[in-house]
């Protein structure tokens, strides 16, 4: 029984077009001990898949894994990996020599699985795309505390309710309506909530799975949910004659 499984995936909007990776560690007992995505910039697809794959083989040397088993839903790569595909490309011989550098001595196997099995990593890679607007950029670790990664300010914990989040720098949420359970948050930057499937676009959101946006729109809606609820005020005196004069 293997002890971890790692999965990686990569994302290009063009080939070559800006891309992003993501990738996670799957524990033995099923629990996601680490996930992560990353900005590349232009890359080709393949590239996009390799670099994805070292994201992952990186964290498994900074943790000291011994054994793992690598999933990924690129055949080239896991192919390539396995010796069975010849790698022609020069840049991708490089990016693959690095990943067999990375886990000499340990005993790790590689396997291809279809997309659907690899949603999760898809997941990351393209949220890493989206945040970056096309740029290269930092790491974001979802688990920071385990992976030893400094802690951008908008992952700091939120905070207790009817407390001031410290994440997102505090600005005060301004909400508008634009459509049923659709609002704008408006800051120093507008991001779009989504509270029947309890979405943010912030970067909070993307990577605490929780956001003060979103968390301001349902107490909006939970309010105006009260008040539609409650029965309006009537006068148990009703009209007021005037006297006459």
């Amino acid at each position: 029984m293997v002890a971890c499984k790692g999965y990686f995936d990569g994302a290009s909007r063009g080939n070559p077009g800006p891309a992003g990776a993501g990738a996670w560690i799957e524990g033995p007992d099923g629990n996601c001990l680490w996930e992560a995505a990353r900005p590349l910039g232009v890359r080709t697809n393949n590239e996009a898949e390799y670099e994805a794959l070292l994201l992952l083989l990186e964290e498994v040397a900074r943790r000291g894994l011994k054994e793992l088993l690598v999933l990924g839903d690129s055949r080239l790569v896991i192919c390539q990996m396995q010796g069975v595909w010849k790698i022609r490309e020069e840049r991708l011989r490089e990016l693959a020599d690095r990943a067999r550098s990375l886990v000499r001595g340990r005993s790790v196997r590689y396997e291809w699985v279809p997309r659907e099995r690899n949603a999760r990593a898809d997941r990351l890679s393209n949220r890493a795309l989206d945040e970056s607007g096309g740029g290269a950029g930092k790491t974001f670790s979802v688990s920071p505390e385990k992976s030893g990664l400094a802690v951008p300010e908008w992952l700091e914990p939120l905070g207790a309710p009817g407390e001031k989040p410290a994440a997102d720098g505090g600005e005060p949420v301004v909400l508008e309506s634009v459509e049923p359970h659709i609002y704008l948050a408006r800051g120093s930057e507008t991001y779009a909530v989504d509270t029947l499937h309890r979405a943010c676009t912030c970067r909070g959101f993307l990577f605490r799975r929780a956001c003060r946006h979103l968390r301001a729109a349902l107490d909006r809606e939970a309010a105006e949910t009260r008040a539609a609820a409650t029965p309006p005020e009537i006068s148990v005196f009703g009209d007021v004659e005037e006297p006459s004069r």
